[in-house]
């Protein structure tokens, strides 16, 4: 089965209102995705405020590789492996909708069970590298 290819448009904007645009197209593994989130890190320095969108996106698909690689999980579950991981909450919405954007992005599969609860697993693809 041939892998779809997406399209990823990551734009940040510093305090001096300089902004950087990067756009990745192709396969999105967890490997990118760790790249992104250091390019993120980088590029915003080490501040204290508060965690950008996209950089809770990649640290949730951070806790999910490191905590639930093994089998199924609830959207529940990835927000306790998010608050493990990192000693911050993140609500059950937040969780549900970035589950969401992992899922079209290839990093995750879903099924929803019989009893209309939707089960998440780490695709074969990242799960293999």
């Amino acid at each position: 089965m041939p892998v779809k290819r997406r399209k990823l448009k990551l734009e940040m904007v510093d305090d001096d209102g300089d902004r950087i645009t990067l756009i990745i197209e192709g396969n999105l593994t967890k490997e990118k995705f760790l790249q992104i989130a250091d390019l993120v890190e980088l590029y915003g320095g080490q501040q204290e405020r508060s965690v950008p969108l996209e950089n809770k996106l990649v640290r949730l698909a951070r806790a999910l590789e490191k905590r639930l690689s093994a089998g199924p999980f609830t959207s529940r579950d990835a927000v306790e492996a998010y608050r493990e991981e990192y000693g911050e909450e993140i609500t059950l919405s937040t969780a549900s909708t970035y589950l969401a954007r992992l899922t079209e992005r290839g990093f995750l599969d879903r099924e929803q069970s019989s009893g209309g609860v939707m089960r998440y697993r780490l695709a074969r693809q990242s799960v293999e590298e």
